[in-house]
């Protein structure tokens, strides 16, 4: 780790090249490589990684701070159940919209094969649950942290002030 190189760079350029990679496989129709991986393979990975990424989300939907998300996954999810109880308020919000979220694509599907004439009707509404879901909790983040100056003192993590140039 070089800290005279930021960390935004070095993600950039990491971007950049894998982008470039891509281009030049898709160019040279190279595709093809990819059906010599087996399934399993790609299955597992995708597994592994979609574990990887939500132990490394837990700590912060439960606002707990002092779980270092660069170690190795085992070691997030051991020192997340150790801490469980620093977990703040923010667990209540960020697990409210999860519920929230699954609970509406839950009725949006059982109505969708319910009512064989509304199914569109249903799967757009399904879709749009996200924007729902972002706008009622800005909404409640708004109402519990309206007379809050500092994001410090927010009642729950809020993002603050954004500083520009990015």
């Amino acid at each position: 780790e070089h800290p005279e190189i930021a960390a935004e760079t070095v993600a950039r350029s990491l971007a950049l090249i894998c982008g470039a990679i891509l281009l030049f496989i898709g160019l040279i129709r190279a595709g093809f490589i990819i059906e010599i991986i087996s399934l399993v393979a790609i299955a597992s990975f995708m597994t592994g990684v979609a574990i990887s990424i939500s132990a490394i989300q837990v700590p912060a939907l439960l606002g707990i701070s002092v779980v270092n998300t660069s170690d190795p996954t085992h070691m997030v999810v051991i020192n997340t159940l150790r801490n469980l109880n620093s977990a703040k308020v923010d667990a209540a919000l960020g697990l409210s919209a999860l519920f929230v979220l699954y609970f509406i694509r839950w009725v949006c599907n059982f109505l969708g094969k319910r009512q064989a004439k509304r199914r569109k009707m249903w799967f757009f509404l399904a879709t749009l649950r996200q924007a729902f879901v972002v706008v009622v909790f800005i909404l409640v983040s708004f109402l519990v942290n309206r007379n809050v100056c500092e994001a410090k003192n927010a009642r729950f993590k809020i993002v603050g002030t954004i500083p520009g140039g990015m």
